[in-house]
C-alpha cells in the first residue's frame, strides 16, 4: 500500500469528520424553544404548589416565627431547625433547598402520566417529614389530575425539614386542608425513624411526635417492630383502597418502612420504574412490595439528581417561579433538518468509503495488539477493584493481665462482671495494634454521694498518659450491685486507637465520692470480607431484638419445630446464618441443638451445635429467655432463584434465634 494512497485515506476521513461537525453546529444553532408534552397541566400543578408554599410563608409570618435566611434564603419558612426533638436522621441542606421548588409538581406530573394514570384512579403514597416541598409537590400533582392518593406519613423529620414540633408536616397538611389548596390528607401516621417506631429519639421527643398525630385528628399505625410496621402499612393500604388496585406507588423520602432497609436506597434508582430488578433485597418494605405485584413505583430522593435531569436549579437562594425548567419549555432540534442532515451524511459515507472498506481501509488495526492489551489490563484493573476486601468491625471483650478485683451487677435478669478500677494501681491490657479500643465505665454509688457524681478516666499506653477524660455520673433504674442493692449509673464510652505492634494499655479512674468505678474494654476486630449486610426472611415466628451489655443492639428471628425460618434467594452467592439456642431461666452447663438446611425442597445439609449461654447479653422484650453463644453455618447459593428452609430438629421444643448475612457485592441478584 502506497504511501500517497494512506495519505489520501486520511484526508477523505478528515473531511468527512469536518462535515460531520458542521451539520452539528448547525443543527445547535437551529435549535428551538418547544413547549413540552401536558404543558398546561403541568403548569396547574407548579401553581397549586405555589399556593402552598406561599401558604406556609404567610403562615409561618403570622406567627412571628424567626426564620433563618442563612439557611433558608429564599424565606420559604419550610426549612426546619437542624435538629430538634423530632429529628431522627442527618439530613443534606442542598437537597433541602433543591426541592422547595413548585416546578417539581410538573416532574411529578409526567411521572404519573408516564405511568397511564386516569382521574379517579387510585395511588398509594408514602412521605415522611423530611421533604415537606416534595410533599407538597406530590399532593399538587395528585389534585391536578383528580387522583386518589391513599397517604400514609412517618411524622419525624431529618435535619432541616418539617422537624419543628409545633409545625409538623401533619400541621402543614391541616393549614393547607383548612385553606382550601388541598384536599388530601394523611390517612394514617407513624413516628419514622428507627424501625419506623421513632428509634433514635427520645421519650420526650416522641411524646412530641405523639401530640403532633393527636392535634391532627390522624389515626396512628403503632408497631413494635419493623416487620410488623411493613405489615401495617400493607394492611391499611389494602383496607383504604377498597377494592379498587392501585395503579402507583409514590415514595418520598427514606422511610425505612417504605424502603425496607437503609441499604436498599443503594439499589432502587429515583424517578419512575416499572421494574426494580432482580435483587436480593435486605429486606422489603412497601415499595418493593408494591413493585412485586406489578405496580409501577416512584421514588423521590436524589432530589439534586433529579433537578439537574429536569434543568431545575440546585439550592437556589430565590423561589424558583411556575412554569421555569426543562420540564416546561427545551431547546429541541429540528427534526426535519435533523432527519434531511443524516440522509445526506449516510450517503456520503456510503459513496465515498465503500470501495475503500472493501479494499480493507481498517485492516491496520489488526496488526495493534498492544491497545487490546491494555483494554484487557484495564479491564482487569477495574473488576479486581470491584472485589476489592471491606473491612466489617465488631466488638470484642479483652481480658486483662492483671486487676484488682471484680464486681458483680445485676439488671433483674442478666449478672455481669466488671473489672475495679482504682486511682493508683492501673488495671492492665496487652493489646496488639493497629486496632481501636473502647472502654466502658460506670460508677457504684457510695454511702453518702449525690444522685450525679464526677469521676476522672485515664489510659496509659506503654507509661504514657494518651487520654484522659471526665465524666458525670447519671443513676440507671434497674441496674445494682449483686446482692447488695447499691446504685449504678448509665455507661460512658472512651475510645482510644493503638498503634501498630505491641502495647501494654492502662487504666485508671479516680472518682470524687466515696462509690468506686469499674470498667470493661473491648477491642475492635477487623476481618478482611467482602462486607456483608442483614437479609430479612419472609417467614419466622417473631422478631427478637438482642441487647448487649456493650450498649449494642442486634435483630434476630426466632423459629421453632413447628415455624421454619423460609427465605428466597438469588445465587451465586454464600449467605452466613447466625444461630442461638434459646436458655430458659435455670437452664445450666451446656446444650445440644441441630437445624436442616432446605435447599427447593430438598435437604442441603444437617448442622449440630453443643453451646453454652452467653453471658453479658440478654433479650429485653423477653427476659424469661437467654440467649445461648452463636454459632455459624453457611449456605452456597447457586445460580438462579431458590428457596430455603432452616428447620429446628432437636430439642423437640427448641427454639432458635437466628440472622441472616449476605455479601453486599450480591445484593445485585442475577437471575
Amino acid at each position: 500500500m502506497s504511501w500517497r494512497l494512506d495519505n489520501r485515506r486520511r484526508f477523505i476521513l478528515m473531511c468527512l469528520a469536518v462535515v460531520a461537525l458542521l451539520m452539528q453546529m448547525v443543527l445547535d444553532m437551529t435549535r428551538t424553544p418547544t413547549q413540552q408534552r401536558d404543558f398546561d397541566l403541568k403548569l396547574d400543578a407548579a401553581q397549586r404548589a405555589e399556593k402552598a408554599f406561599a401558604a406556609v410563608r404567610q403562615s409561618r409570618g403570622l406567627e412571628n416565627a424567626s426564620l433563618d435566611l442563612v439557611n433558608d434564603p429564599a424565606g420559604t419558612g419550610l426549612i426546619g431547625p437542624e435538629i430538634s426533638p423530632i429529628t431522627n436522621a442527618t439530613g443534606n441542606l442542598d437537597a433541602k433547598l433543591t426541592s422547595l421548588n413548585p416546578n417539581f409538581a410538573a416532574v411529578i406530573v409526567q411521572y404519573f402520566r408516564q405511568a397511564g394514570l386516569k382521574p379517579g384512579d387510585p395511588i398509594a403514597v408514602a412521605v415522611s417529614g423530611s421533604f415537606p416541598g416534595m410533599n407538597i409537590a406530590v399532593f399538587a400533582a395528585a389534585e391536578a389530575m383528580d387522583l386518589r392518593p391513599v397517604v400514609i406519613t412517618s411524622v419525624g423529620a431529618s435535619n432541616w425539614g418539617a422537624n419543628s414540633p409545633d409545625f409538623t408536616w401533619l400541621d402543614m397538611e391541616t393549614l393547607f386542608f383548612d385553606k382550601g389548596i388541598f384536599h388530601t390528607r394523611s390517612l394514617a401516621a407513624t413516628f419514622g425513624g428507627g424501625d419506623d417506631m421513632g428509634r433514635g429519639l427520645s421519650p420526650h421527643g416522641r411524646q412530641l411526635v405523639q401530640a403532633s398525630i393527636e392535634r391532627n385528628d390522624v389515626p396512628f399505625l403503632e408497631s413494635d417492630n419493623i416487620e410488623k410496621a411493613i405489615e401495617g402499612r400493607m394492611t391499611f393500604y389494602e383496607k383504604a383502597s377498597r377494592g379498587r388496585p392501585y395503579r402507583l406507588y409514590v415514595n418520598v423520602g427514606g422511610g425505612v418502612a417504605s424502603l425496607g432497609s437503609s441499604h436498599n436506597k443503594s439499589l432502587l434508582p429515583a424517578g419512575i420504574n416499572f421494574d426494580l430488578g432482580a435483587h436480593n433485597w435486605p429486606r422489603k418494605g412497601s415499595l418493593i412490595l408494591f413493585s412485586e405485584k406489578g405496580v409501577p413505583v416512584v421514588h423521590l430522593l436524589r432530589i439534586t439528581s433529579l433537578a439537574r435531569e429536569y434543568g431545575l436549579p440546585v439550592a437556589p437562594d430565590f423561589q424558583p417561579q411556575p412554569g421555569e425548567g426543562e420540564v416546561f419549555v427545551r431547546d429541541m432540534y429540528r427534526w426535519p433538518l435533523a432527519a434531511g442532515f443524516l440522509v445526506i451524511y449516510c450517503l456520503a459515507c456510503v459513496l465515498i468509503l465503500a470501495p475503500e472498506i472493501r479494499r480493507g481501509l481498517f485492516d491496520k488495526l489488526g496488526r495493534r495488539p498492544v491497545a487490546s492489551v491494555i483494554s484487557f489490563i484495564v479491564f482487569g484493573l477495574i473488576s479486581t477493584s470491584h472485589y476489592s476486601a471491606l473491612a466489617e468491625v465488631s466488638w470484642r471483650g479483652i481480658e486483662p493481665q492483671s486487676a484488682l478485683g471484680d464486681v458483680c451487677l445485676d439488671n433483674g435478669n442478666q449478672q455481669f462482671n466488671y473489672l475495679l478500677l482504682d486511682p493508683a494501681k492501673g488495671m492492665e491490657y496487652k493489646v496488639n495494634g493497629p486496632r481501636r479500643v473502647k472502654l466502658i465505665t460506670r460508677y457504684i454509688s457510695g454511702p453518702g454521694d449525690p444522685e450525679r457524681q464526677r469521676y476522672n478516666v485515664s489510659l496509659q499506653l506503654d507509661g504514657e498518659e494518651i487520654l484522659k477524660k471526665s465524666f458525670r455520673s447519671k443513676p440507671m433504674a434497674g441496674v445494682t450491685v449483686c446482692n447488695q442493692g447499691a446504685g449504678v449509673s448509665t455507661l460512658r464510652r472512651a475510645y482510644v486507637d493503638i498503634p501498630k505492634g505491641a502495647h501494654i494499655l492502662s487504666i485508671t479512674a479516680q472518682s470524687q465520692g466515696s462509690g468506686d468505678v469499674v470498667g470493661r474494654v473491648f477491642k475492635a476486630s477487623k476481618r478482611k470480607s467482602t462486607g456483608t449486610v442483614p437479609f430479612s426472611p419472609e417467614g419466622y415466628l417473631e422478631l427478637a431484638t438482642l441487647q448487649f451489655e456493650s450498649g449494642s443492639q442486634s435483630t434476630y428471628y426466632r423459629f421453632e419445630a413447628g415455624s421454619p425460618l423460609t427465605f428466597s434467594v438469588t445465587g451465586p452467592t454464600k449467605l452466613q446464618v447466625r444461630t442461638r439456642l434459646d436458655f430458659e431461666t435455670g437452664m445450666l452447663g451446656s446444650q445440644k441443638y441441630a437445624v436442616e438446611v432446605y435447599c427447593d425442597g430438598e435437604l442441603y445439609r444437617a448442622f449440630h451445635y453443643d453451646v453454652t449461654r452467653l453471658a453479658n447479653a440478654f433479650y429485653p422484650t423477653q427476659l424469661d429467655l437467654l440467649p445461648g453463644v452463636r454459632k455459624k453455618l453457611s449456605i452456597k447459593v447457586p445460580a438462579g432463584k431458590h428457596s430455603y428452609e432452616v428447620r429446628c430438629v432437636r430439642p423437640d421444643n427448641c427454639g432458635i434465634a437466628a440472622q441472616i448475612r449476605i455479601p453486599r457485592k450480591d445484593l445485585q441478584g442475577t437471575q
